[in-house]
């Protein structure tokens, strides 16, 4: 009878030593065969193995020869092109949805606020081009609507009667202006004092703002620019309708109108003694400046008499409440040149109540921009609102067709050229659409765009344009909503004079091709 081992002596250790060691073997080979049977159950009953010339089986698509093809050598900006599963991560900002990206595919998302308070925009001005019939004013109105859920109002002028659809959309009733209207602009309405500004800089601005204006006026209606003895009585008028020149608070000064500036004019007691420092004769004065007397009469009382002065100027009360406002100039699209004047009438007229400090982040539309750049008051008006971007908060767009249409504003090295070429170059996003081979020097001119993407202007679709956002480079393709596609059509009276009725008569204007 062999003795139970005590509990704890060297006998029951071996013994228990032993069992673990066989216990542990057991576990070891129960893997190792598990194993094996996994790979056979794998290599019998799985699929079929696949090697470097493809897979095997009827039908697997294996080749003979494998390829032998260079390594590829390419820039990481090009990569997203050349591999699917690599995508461009975009402006890296919130904002509206423009559309895709052609190249990598993936969602363009563009807020031009956004983008200016990361750091990655200078400027929050942007400029659109684009040839007629290449989606241009689409890219516009949506930017517009879309930006308004992000609270992002929008104010615009409208000369063409394009953005009945966009106020529809928006709950917005546009302000109409024209003859017979009862709506009476003041363009030399006053800005508010911006938090931090001292009371002489906003002065100075306020005063350097309404004399610009005057004289781009002034000068459209003579047709020539102005003389000396001309500036200096615009100056010398509205220095003493708003009594700036005799000490008087700035919170007492009276706001100017065209009218009362033309009735100081007139009255060389108001500011005859301001001569007597350069010892010009009043007289030889009054005479050498009658000619600007004549055309400001003209511009009150002529073609566009009782639209921009009156004898109760109306001011302009902005809801910013409201997703923002039109000014629908339609109506007095008379020429290119009263077209030119009554934009920047109503552009100032609706800038000045914009500087209000308490207004929402907005953006600004200033479309037919090529009829402002001709002259060179207007233009230099422009440039001094497009400075203020930034202290105002407002974002610029400026829009037109061709380049073409600034370089022809006046000779290369003319201040007309220069100062458009420098508003597009201050700008921090450049939108262009399709452009005519006739346009593509300039383009290159203005937009500093490189041959690649020169070349490519010329072949781009509707709907796909080719932007510039500060030193990066997208092909965006804009895409629209079922509501948008009604908002941004333009072209459906014309569709519908060309298309007659199905099975009855063709009416006279139809087969003529003309819209009543």
């Amino acid at each position: 009878m062999n003795p139970v081992p005590r509990e704890g002596s060297w006998s029951q250790r071996i013994t228990q030593a032993a069992a673990d060691r066989d216990l542990t073997a057991a576990h070891r080979a129960h893997l190792r065969e598990s194993r094996a049977l996994r790979r056979l159950s794998e290599r019998l009953l799985g699929p079929p193995p696949v090697d470097g010339r493809g897979a095997f089986g009827r039908a697997a698509g294996r080749v003979y020869w494998r390829l032998r093809l260079p390594p590829l050598t390419t820039t990481s900006a090009q990569l997203c092109s050349v591999y699917p599963f690599v995508s461009d991560p975009g402006l890296g900002v919130d904002g509206p949805l423009i559309g895709q990206e052609v190249y990598s595919r993936s969602g363009f998302v563009f807020s031009v606020h956004e983008l200016y308070r990361a750091g990655m925009l200078s400027a929050p001005n942007m400029v659109v081009t684009g040839e007629i019939g290449s989606a241009k004013s689409s890219l516009l109105k949506t930017i517009a609507f879309r930006g308004v859920p992000f609270g992002v109002r929008f104010f615009l002028v409208d000369v063409k009667g394009e953005y009945d659809g966009l106020a529809a959309a928006t709950g917005i009733r546009p302000v109409r202006i024209g003859p017979g209207s009862g709506v009476v602009m003041n363009p030399l309405a006053g800005i508010r004092r911006q938090q931090g500004q001292g009371e002489t800089e906003w002065l100075q601005i306020q005063r350097a703002r309404r004399l610009l204006l005057l004289e781009g006026l002034l000068e459209i209606q003579l047709g020539t620019p102005l003389s000396e003895a001309e500036r200096s009585l615009i100056e010398y008028a509205l220095d003493a309708v708003t009594r700036s020149d005799d000490g008087t608070s700035p919170h007492r000064q009276a706001t100017p109108t065209l009218s009362r500036v033309l009735t100081t004019m007139s009255d060389p007691t108001a500011w005859g003694y301001r001569l007597a420092d350069v010892h010009y004769d009043i007289d030889q004065f009054t005479a050498d400046s009658r000619r600007v007397r004549l055309a400001l009469e003209r511009l009150i009382t002529g073609a566009l008499g009782g639209i921009f002065d009156g004898p109760d100027a109306a001011t302009l009360s902005v809801d910013f409440d409201q997703p923002g406002a039109i000014l629908d100039l339609r109506s007095v699209r008379t020429s290119d040149q009263m077209t030119a004047m009554a934009m920047t009438c109503a552009q100032s007229w609706l800038e000045a109540e914009l500087t209000r400090p308490d207004a929402p982040p907005r953006v600004c539309l200033y479309d037919e921009f090529a009829l402002v750049s001709r002259h060179l008051g207007l233009i230099r008006r422009m440039r001094e609102q497009l400075k203020l971007a930034r202290a105002l908060g407002t974002a610029n767009i400026l829009a037109f067709h061709r380049f073409t249409d600034l370089a022809a504003s006046g000779s290369a090295d003319s201040e007309q050229v220069r100062i458009a070429r420098g508003l597009i170059e201050d700008t921090g996003v450049r939108v262009s659409y399709r452009q005519a081979p006739g346009s593509l020097d300039a383009a290159r001119e203005f937009l500093g765009t490189t041959d690649v993407e020169t070349n490519l202007l010329l072949h781009l679709r509707r709907g796909v344009g080719l932007w510039k956002v500060g030193l990066r480079s997208y092909v965006v393709k804009h895409q629209l909503s079922s509501i948008e596609k009604e908002l941004v059509d333009t072209d459906s009276r014309m569709r519908q004079a060309a298309t007659p009725t199905r099975g009855g008569p063709t009416s006279d204007h139809t087969r003529t091709g003309q819209v009543r």
